[in-house]
């Protein structure tokens, strides 16, 4: 099974030694740091750089969108909370994305264990709900990025009809989606869904 090697990719010049209160996901923006750290990830030969998400800090999306203009071959994993973007919408950004980027994206599903970091963006589902919501979630993201017919949908947090895209991602079948989580209600999920699942200290990859 092949090994990837994967950095991590911040917005600003700061890390874990400034201390316990700073945030690498969260803070200001510097575009040229972006662009250097980029390419010094590129050019360190590593697979990949995570995009981490943070519930004050700058869309990965277009993170990362800039920092693949600045790069040739470095690919992204773009970390996502699920219940906050309607998954036919994250469906279509993603599709176009993973076309401008040459095929560079993957996403890593983070649903979420912190109920403080969930609430500031307004969500108050509990736990384990959470992770019943990003299976849904998960579920109509993978039917708009391979049906080639319109499909409905109706379950216990998402309802759709006459759901589609006509942008289909460029990497077939789909854009590969990791997936977080260590918990009881985390595993199922993740193992349904993902290409690689972390869960206690591990990290398993599979087809």
């Amino acid at each position: 099974m092949p090994i990837e090697f994967i950095g991590m990719i911040g917005t600003r010049q700061i890390s874990e030694l400034d201390g316990p209160t700073v945030s690498i996901t969260g803070g200001s923006i510097d575009a040229a740091y972006v662009r250097k750290f980029a390419k010094a990830h590129e050019d360190g030969g590593f697979d990949r750089v995570l995009v981490g998400y943070g519930s004050t800090g700058p869309d990965g999306l277009t993170v990362a969108s800039f920092a693949a203009a600045a790069t040739e071959r470095l690919k992204f994993l773009i970390a996502h909370r699920p219940g906050f973007v309607a998954p036919t919408l994250f469906a279509r950004k993603t599709a176009t994305l993973d076309h401008f980027t040459n095929g560079r994206i993957a996403v890593h599903i983070i649903t979420g264990g912190s109920d403080a970091e969930q609430q500031r963006d307004g969500d108050w589902l509990d736990h384990d709900t959470r992770y019943r919501r990003t299976d849904e979630y998960l579920d109509i993201v993978r039917r708009v990025w391979t049906s080639h017919t319109p499909f409905d949908y109706e379950g216990e947090f998402y309802r759709v009809k006459d759901a589609y895209s006509d942008v289909k991602p460029l990497q077939q079948p789909h854009i590969p989606l990791y997936f977080g989580g260590a918990s009881g209600a985390a595993v199922p999920v993740g193992a349904k869904h993902s290409v690689c699942l972390r869960y206690v200290g591990r990290t398993d990859c599979g087809g």
